[in-house]
């Protein structure tokens, strides 16, 4: 009888294992999502880069540069040899509807006996990178603009979002473009 006891509840132990294994998720899985481009990195590709008649690079980034300043940017790295440029800004992230909500959900959960510890964005960094690079056999310039932002939390924590609003690429462009017909017209 013990004997049989042993062995059902080795059994239940061996079932209970696999089907927790069996939620497990293969670590060659993981390693293979790290760095994989998203399903849409053509269409990112697309909003992202813009040709400029230019084939004076250094001109273009020049006038990248004063765009980044009047959008509020603090230009970090630029290395115009090499086509690249950085920034940053800082900017507040709280929204008062998402804190609202974080108290609600507060208020519910210890009515509920429940724990629960609010958290809401507090400030960001929106970063962006430059890339340039001269077309071959051609007059024009190709500009890449990569936006992000670090969001950090009231509780500490940090995480870094893709910035994939096509009109913040516009608006971008379009100002860089003005600036380089007004440059145009002033030489």
């Amino acid at each position: 009888m013990r004997k049989g006891i042993r062995l059902g509840i080795s059994l239940v132990g061996l079932c209970v294992s696999a089907a927790l294994l069996e939620g497990c998720v293969n670590a060659n899985e993981i390693a293979m999502r790290v760095g994989a481009m998203p399903g849409n990195a053509a269409e990112l590709r697309s909003m992202q880069i813009e040709r400029f008649d230019t084939a004076d690079e250094r001109q273009l980034l020049t006038e990248a540069t004063q765009v980044l300043q009047d959008l509020g940017f603090t230009v970090e790295e630029s290395a115009p040899a090499v086509g690249v440029l950085a920034g940053s800004k800082a900017r507040d992230a709280e929204e008062a509807g998402q804190i609202a909500a974080q108290v609600a959900l507060t208020i519910v959960a210890a009515a509920f006996l429940v724990a629960y510890i609010p958290t809401w964005d507090t400030d960001q960094i929106i970063r962006v990178t430059l890339s340039s690079q001269r077309l071959p056999n051609s007059s024009q310039t190709q500009l890449r603009a990569s936006f992000e932002r670090v969001v950090r939390t009231n509780q500490g924590q940090v995480r870094v979002e893709q910035l994939h609003q096509p009109e913040m690429h516009r608006e971008f462009f379009n100002t860089l473009r003005n600036g380089m017909a007004a440059r145009g017209e002033r030489a």
